[in-house]
């Protein structure tokens, strides 16, 4: 799909990209990575043309895209990145119809996309469409900036630092939603960033790079497992197994948890807690409200008055979390058990820190 064939870029006396010869796959991930200055975003910006390379080729689908008008070539690559670039003076809706309205589409298929992205991204049209980037949080503008890069379906997409602008536990959400994305619509990506722990979970291939120069181009498996340079070894740094982690999926980790409903009584509470120390307490939908244990319940009229209750989404994981998320997630709120919640906040089950420390075992064996 896309091929970079002994490319070079100067900037004045600054060799910012020296002979870099790579190839990205239909439907893969490539991530760009190395330490700041290493040619990463520059590499990216020659792909859709807004820096054109010193010497070498760069081939879409086969074709030289020194061929193709530099507008048309973008209008086929979607481009999202950290600072967002969000119109100000656009409604959320209008700042992702901008390149189909280019393309000249008819209003009723823009309307449709627009809806069909922001249902993708996780936002309600009817809320979001017709609001400014002034009233959008950091993750949720994040969020818009990678659909309107999705907006006209390009098969290409390119994304430089695109998490990067948002606190952790917001990061993390946004990758795991993304992940979600590429699944389904299989685009081309490349990826820029300077977290090899967002380098191990989105890449299918990790580009690292140093001083301009390839390294090592490989599965994020073998860049963990068998560092092809010094460099390489020093930046993956020393906890390969806990970074291996990241790419485990927690599916396959899922327990049934002990869980109280709402209304049971305190009686009935307080004998599901003869075997656990806690339980989760879920409403007669099954969401997840918060957690119990026998102290709490001792002191209450009722599990309602004895719930310990946090915002849900900073105490669960989605289906799609990592096991290093789980691990993350255990460590800041202080559980040995996390629970697991579906789209709808329906509690599915739980993760324990055994599960965690024994895929850490078979990770370093």
């Amino acid at each position: 799909m896309i091929r970079l064939e002994h490319v070079t870029k100067i900037y004045g006396d600054t060799l910012a990209v020296d002979d870099l010869s790579l190839e990205v796959n239909e439907g893969e991930v490539c991530v760009l990575i190395g330490p700041s200055g290493c040619g990463k975003t520059s590499t990216l910006r020659m792909v859709n043309r807004l820096i054109e390379p010193t010497s070498g080729r760069i081939l879409v689908n086969g074709k030289d895209i020194r061929q193709v008008r530099p507008e048309r070539l973008r209008q086929s690559i979607g481009y999202a990145i950290q600072s967002v670039g969000l119109f100000p003076h656009l409604t959320v809706g209008a700042n992702i119809a901008t390149v189909p309205e280019l393309l000249h589409w008819e209003k009723s298929r823009i309307a449709r996309r627009v809806e069909e992205l922001l249902e993708l991204v996780g936002l309600d049209p009817k809320e979001y469409a017709q609001k400014y980037p002034s009233q959008l949080s950091g993750g949720e503008a994040q969020r818009i900036g990678v659909a309107r890069a999705l907006a006209a379906d390009p098969p290409i997409l390119l994304m430089d630092e695109p998490f990067g602008a948002v606190d952790p536990l917001t990061r993390e959400r946004l990758q795991a939603q993304f992940s979600s994305i590429q699944q389904e619509l299989k685009k081309t990506v490349i990826l820029v960033t300077h977290d090899l722990d967002e380098a191990i979970r989105l890449a299918d291939r990790i580009a690292v790079m140093s001083a301009g120069k390839l390294v090592q181009y490989d599965t994020p498996e073998a860049i963990l497992s068998r560092p092809a340079s010094k460099f390489v070894h020093d930046f993956v740094g020393a906890d390969r197994a806990l970074k291996r982690l990241s790419r485990i999926s927690i599916q396959g980790f899922v327990h049934p948890s002990p869980s109280i409903g709402v209304n049971a009584t305190l009686s009935e509470a307080m004998a599901a807690l003869q075997s656990h120390r806690s339980a989760w307490v879920v409403d007669h939908q099954g969401q997840l409200l918060g957690w119990v244990d026998q102290t709490t319940l001792s002191a209450a009229a009722s599990v309602r008055e004895a719930i310990v209750a946090q915002d849900v989404t900073e105490i669960s994981l989605s289906s799609s979390a990592t096991l290093r998320e789980a691990l993350s997630r255990m460590l800041g709120q202080g559980f040995k058990s996390i629970p697991v919640v579906d789209e709808n906040r329906r509690l599915i089950g739980e993760v324990t820190l055994s599960d965690v420390e024994a895929a850490t075992a078979e990770a370093e064996a």
